[in-house]
């Protein structure tokens, strides 16, 4: 592996996270992901947000709100955040949604659903199924354009985002970012990164573990019927163990006839889109993630997305 400067201060702040304080493994790991936050740079100013509590058949879930400017009825975005189902939450995505509402000019709306083990699937992702037809239902409400809504997630929110996509079939499209989808652990990304860089076989196994037991219930690449899937842009790294099987769901949605836009951003590690702070290709990333949902909810600043985005 070539690994960049930038990518090594990443490496090394990350490595300089450590929970020690607390005995419990799983708090402690919880703990050491939320302290990353800072890797996405500066917190952006947006021009609104608001925290928000929705009722989903009797359980409570946090959602919050970024809104770009004072426009009337805009698109939005439904993202759910990255963090092996076991960790993660909405202030650890809060930096690059902010940067994302604001590169984007649509309405991001973060969901903060449950976490295995605790709530194994398919608890996490019920709230998110249910969170998004909330969301639908209440657009007018939420003053969001009903008829122009995406979802989109970051490694195991990227899982989450696509199976919700294949429930809800009046949604825009979806952007998968270095998605978790298989469980096999049996692709050549994975044998060569299996000591990581961030993402090794160990923490994979585990994350499975926490999650559920009924893994083909659970991984997308599993799901044999992808037909009515909406527009996709699915983003990879490099050096990321999950490269191979976000390429190969990219592959299985192509002959499913699913228009697929996918972009593999070379040396890159998992995770660093979250990183725009210090890795520039985090900030690129994101640059093209907004231009992508530009291009299909506001198509009118679209025209150009392919070619400066530099995908295939």
């Amino acid at each position: 592996m070539d690994i960049l400067p930038q990518v090594q201060d990443a490496l090394t702040y990350m490595a300089s996270v450590k929970a020690t304080h607390i005995e419990n493994k799983l708090l402690a790991s919880r703990a050491s992901y939320e302290e990353l936050a800072p890797l996405a740079g500066e917190e952006e100013a947006v021009f609104a947000v608001e925290n928000k509590v929705i009722a989903l058949n009797g359980r409570a879930i946090n959602i919050r709100i970024y809104r770009p400017g004072d426009k009337k009825a805009l698109p939005a975005l439904i993202f759910f955040h990255g963090g092996g189902f076991f960790k993660g939450s909405l202030d650890s995505h809060d930096r690059p949604l902010r940067q994302l509402a604001n590169l984007s000019g649509v309405v991001i709306i973060s969901v903060d659903y449950r976490l295995a083990p605790e709530y194994p699937f398919p608890n996490g992702l019920n709230d998110c199924v249910e969170a998004t037809v909330w969301i639908m239902q209440h657009a007018a409400t939420l003053d969001i354009d009903k008829q122009r809504i995406a979802v989109a997630g970051d490694s195991a929110g990227g899982t989450l985002a696509t199976i919700v996509a294949g429930k809800l079939k009046q949604l825009v499209c979806q952007v998968l970012i270095y998605p978790l989808t298989s469980y096999t652990f049996d692709t050549p990304s994975w044998q060569a990164f299996a000591e990581g860089p961030v993402l090794t076989l160990k923490k994979g196994i585990e994350l499975w573990e926490y999650y559920t037991e009924d893994r083909s219930k659970a991984a997308p690449i599993c799901n044999d019927d992808l037909s009515g899937m909406p527009d996709t842009f699915i983003i990879t790294a490099e050096y990321d163990p999950l490269r191979d099987e976000g390429m190969a769901y990219a592959e299985k949605l192509r002959h499913a006839n699913v228009q697929v836009t996918e972009k593999l951003y070379p040396k890159m590690i998992h995770g660093f889109v979250q990183m725009g702070g210090v890795i520039d290709q985090g900030k690129e990333a994101l640059t093209d993630i907004a231009a992508y949902i530009r291009y299909k909810l506001l198509p009118v600043h679209g025209n150009s997305f392919r070619h400066s985005a530099g995908v295939s």
